[in-house]
């Protein structure tokens, strides 16, 4: 007898190898649902839609990339072209583009609209999704007029208000005319009446792409090409590509440089190193560059002068000290005020002027602390007020003593021997000083430190300054005059902060100490009485 199967019992397991068979079908299956998923609609795309593919062929006109439809996309070869008009891409290489477009070729990929080659309707057309998508498109520019340049769009006129052709403000506009630039629609009104376009609005796109490739390397010490974008009086600002940094007139050169326009001019390519990385209070970036660190440092590859040489050099600076003269590219010497005549004198202007040429004696070289002792007294028998003696450059060894007695000989009877170069203090908080006015702002001053250094300087904010008087106003200051300071702050760039008012206050407060232990003769106060008694 047949016995048939329970309804209700469930049916045996298959056997290992079918069920094996159909969990590999149903996983193939759920991958491939899940890659068809990921696959872009064909006709799913709106204009301006971002597409990301890979290069798989390259021919003589277009660039077709997979991006993972059921065909390829294609783009114009021109939009991968650089300035040599060589392809920046190969077969392999991801590239992020946009939907422009259905073709009978298939999809148009890129980065803008190419001119239109039907009627001025289909061109206003095109401009119109341009719009919309925010599509930059291709215009050629006709001619300048007062605030901008007409552009003509496929047939289409455009105009670009003088405010949007750069990223910065544009002095010559007519250099434009009869080329062929991308634009952004920002406005299309009056049924293409009225069309706006902008270049400045591309530029800062593209500007942000490079930027995002520039940032995932960048770092101290890292060597770029930048190009100058603007001149200021304080330096020159650097674009790395996408980025700008700060090139300080001080990095621009280990030699002396006035003004920034000496050395640079916009558009110029240079050489800069990253030295410094930081944001500024409101958290924005700030890259601080030099041309400077990319040069040969003398004081590593040998200075081009030993101890004794008698060379000629270049007046800088002149301080109450003596003066800083330059006797190699971005190596600075001081001839010490008791160096430069062998008459005295109470201020180097007396006999020299910057700028002025001037044969100097190398006295000493400090090569720890990069300093030059020189003087120019042990070249000339006598220094004419104003005017420098003609030596001729030789190397010789240092004098003997008894030259250098010859020479204190030659002093005016009763005068003093000229005292010794003085030697130059670390700058630190805390420490009191001497600096010469170079600067007269509203909120300070600018002081040269020459005990500190030749190009050390420092701010006395009008805050920190009192005079003798007790004044803080700064009107009848001007510059050269010298003041007793002391350094209250460095900050991170090395930048110092000076103040007069903390060596009065200390002072008071030196002299309220004196006057207590007076008082008291223990320190202490003491009666009324006794107060009264010592302050008459």
């Amino acid at each position: 007898m047949e016995t048939k199967p329970d309804q209700n019992q469930e049916p045996e397991a298959s056997n290992s190898g079918e069920e094996t068979r159909d969990a590999a079908e149903e996983t193939s299956f759920a991958d491939l649902f899940e890659a068809q998923s990921r696959r872009p609609k064909d006709r799913g795309l709106q204009p301006g839609d971002p597409v990301r593919g890979r290069v798989v062929l390259i021919s003589r006109e277009a660039v077709f990339i997979d991006y993972g439809a059921k065909a390829e996309g294609w783009a114009a070869l021109e939009e991968f072209l650089d300035a040599d008009g060589q392809p920046t891409v190969s077969p392999g290489d991801e590239v992020s583009l946009k939907f422009i477009e259905y073709t009978p070729s298939g999809v148009h990929l890129g980065t803008s609209f190419g001119k239109s080659r039907g009627s001025s309707a289909a061109a206003q057309e095109m401009l119109r999704r341009a719009y919309e998508a925010q599509i930059p498109v291709e215009g050629t520019v006709l001619k300048t007029n007062k605030g901008g340049l007409e552009v003509n769009v496929s047939g289409a006129v455009g105009f670009c208000p003088l405010s949007q052709i750069d990223l910065y403000y544009c002095q010559n506009p007519e250099a434009y005319i009869g080329t062929s630039q991308k634009f952004l629609v920002t406005e299309f009104e009056e049924e293409g009446r009225r069309i706006i376009l902008s270049r400045k609005a591309v530029l800062q796109e593209e500007k942000e792409v490079r930027a995002a490739k520039i940032r995932e390397t960048l770092a101290e010490g890292q060597v770029y090409e930048g190009t100058v974008t603007r001149l200021m009086p304080f330096g020159a600002f650097v674009d790395l590509g996408g980025i700008e940094g700060l090139l300080h007139i001080s990095e621009i050169s280990r030699e002396q440089v006035a003004e920034p326009g000496d050395r640079l001019k916009v558009g110029q390519v240079v050489p800069v190193q990253v030295i410094r990385l930081d944001r500024g209070e409101k958290g924005e970036e700030r890259i601080s560059l030099s041309m400077k660190a990319l040069e040969p440092d003398p004081w590593q590859t040998g200075l081009p002068f030993a101890e004794g040489d008698t060379i000629e050099g270049l007046v800088r600076n002149l301080t109450t000290y003596g003066a800083f003269v330059e006797v190699a590219p971005g190596v600075e010497g001081l001839v010490h005020i008791s160096e430069i005549s062998h008459r005295r004198i109470t201020h180097p202007q007396q006999v020299l002027t910057p700028g002025q040429k001037l044969m100097v004696k190398v006295l000493g070289i400090d090569r720890e602390k990069h300093r030059v002792a020189l003087s120019a007294r042990e070249v000339a028998d006598l220094l004419e007020e104003g005017t420098t003696a003609e030596a001729p450059v030789s190397t010789r060894p240092a004098e003997t003593e008894p030259a250098a007695a010859a020479a204190v000989a030659t002093l005016a009877e009763g005068e003093a021997p000229a005292a010794k170069p003085p030697q130059y203090k670390p700058p630190k908080v805390g420490l009191i000083t001497r600096g010469v006015v170079s600067g007269v702002k509203p909120y300070g001053l600018f002081l040269d430190l020459p005990e500190l250094g030749s190009r050390t300087r420092g701010l006395l904010h009008q805050s920190e300054f009192q005079s003798a008087s007790g004044s803080s106003s700064l009107k009848g200051l001007k510059e050269g005059e010298t003041l007793e300071v002391q350094i209250i702050r460095i900050d991170d760039q090395g930048k110092i902060s000076l103040s007069q008012k903390s060596i009065r206050e200390q002072q008071e407060a030196s002299d309220l100490k004196n006057y207590l232990g007076q008082a008291g003769g223990s320190g202490k106060l003491g009666t009324m009485a006794d107060l009264f008694k010592n302050s008459k």
